[in-house]
């Protein structure tokens, strides 16, 4: 069970999770198709994936961080903050190659949530995992529907590996997959609400 736990957690993982979910709006949220798409994505990726992963690595090589998944919250503050500038660089840029603006929205929500995260971690442990995954739900229901809901389904194994592996309680996954979804949905609801069409 806990070769599954493992498999679970690494797989719906906050390093993976933007590339697919902008991969999707990309693909499928629109009509005609979005113009250099790739560009947008390669900074999607620069700014989601590849710099957070470095920050990580770079803090472990120098022991500022116990491991990967930096399980001690005392050890998050310092790479959440670093998150939220590449997120918040990563949306300018966004910005900047008039990339569409479900996408430069979506990314600012990344930038938002982050910082939630990092004031939340200041006092609590909060599940960065299923904060993750429920970001992407929230967008992918606002662009495509409430058919989109079911999604919500993958929290639960997702929380259960989070829990099985000791890397958080039960109300830790509860809290972080409610304030994903919320905060992004109603980030969303406020960006597209002031004239971001």
């Amino acid at each position: 069970m806990t070769t599954l736990a493992h498999l679970i957690s690494n797989t719906i993982h906050p390093i993976v999770l933007p590339i697919v979910t902008f991969w999707i709006l990309m693909q499928f949220g629109f009509r005609e198709p979005v113009p250099d798409i790739y560009l947008h994505l390669l900074v999607v990726v620069l700014f989601c994936s590849i710099v957070p992963a470095l920050v990580v690595v770079i803090l472990k090589k120098m022991g500022k961080v116990s491991d990967y998944d930096i399980s001690r919250r005392e050890n998050r503050a310092l790479p959440f903050l670093i998150g939220v500038v590449s997120y918040a660089t990563g949306t300018l840029l966004l910005d900047l190659l008039k990339a569409p603006p479900i996408i430069v929205g979506f990314m600012l929500c990344y930038a938002v949530n982050t910082l939630f995260i990092f004031f939340i971690t200041l006092v609590w442990k909060i599940s960065v995992h299923v904060t993750s995954l429920g970001g992407p739900i929230a967008a992918m229901t606002y662009v495509f529907g409430l058919q989109s809901l079911w999604l919500l389904l993958l929290m639960l194994p997702l929380a259960w590996a989070r829990v099985h592996l000791k890397a958080h309680t039960p109300m830790q996954t509860v809290a972080g997959g409610t304030l994903g979804f919320s905060a992004t949905f109603l980030e969303l609801v406020w960006w597209f609400g002031r004239g971001n069409f």
